[in-house]
């Protein structure tokens, strides 16, 4: 029983994504978008502890398409640190995305406040402040993860930021 509710869940998510591309969604959203069913969801057995189902079905995605999305914006997009200068731009200036960073930090949006200050350490790898922020952004991200993997890259990509 164990081993065929394994293979369902598997089967389910590979499933799934394939509909999901058929029909022309991109991989982040299909990613996004797809969750276990709750028979699956609340098995003790099929925790994503190891690996996720986002990673999953963006591995189904690749393995089948590759690395193409589908969206012409995407087949040559800004160098990091042209999108991280027009960023900073937008956001007022360097300074006005490092508080917006901190910001979301404070706002508990962990992610958010990560991608701002990759953007900001595109611009400058020597910025402290930022890898100070996008360590502290990891370990809060590390927290609330279930899968192992997900967890322990946060919190040595965290620890190579100088956070421990």
């Amino acid at each position: 029983e164990l081993l065929t509710d394994y293979r369902d869940a598997i089967d389910f998510v590979y499933k799934q994504t394939i509909a999901g591309m058929n029909r022309g969604l991109p991989p982040d959203e299909l990613a996004h978008a797809i969750a276990l069913p709750e028979r699956f969801a609340d098995h003790p057995f099929l925790t994503q502890f190891y690996g996720t189902v986002p990673w999953s079905v963006r591995s189904i995605y690749a393995g089948h398409l590759g690395w193409f999305d589908g969206n012409a914006t995407n087949l040559f997009p800004l160098a990091p640190a042209e999108e991280a200068q027009r960023m900073a731009d937008l956001a007022g200036g360097v300074d006005a995305l490092n508080a917006k960073a901190a910001q979301s930090f404070e706002d508990g949006e962990y992610q958010w406040a990560a991608e701002l200050a990759d953007h900001l350490l595109a611009l400058d790898p020597a910025n402290d402040e930022a890898k100070a922020l996008k360590a502290k952004a990891l370990v809060a991200l590390a927290d609330q993860q279930v899968s192992a993997n997900a967890r322990n890259y946060y919190l040595t990509s965290a620890m190579q930021l100088g956070a421990f």
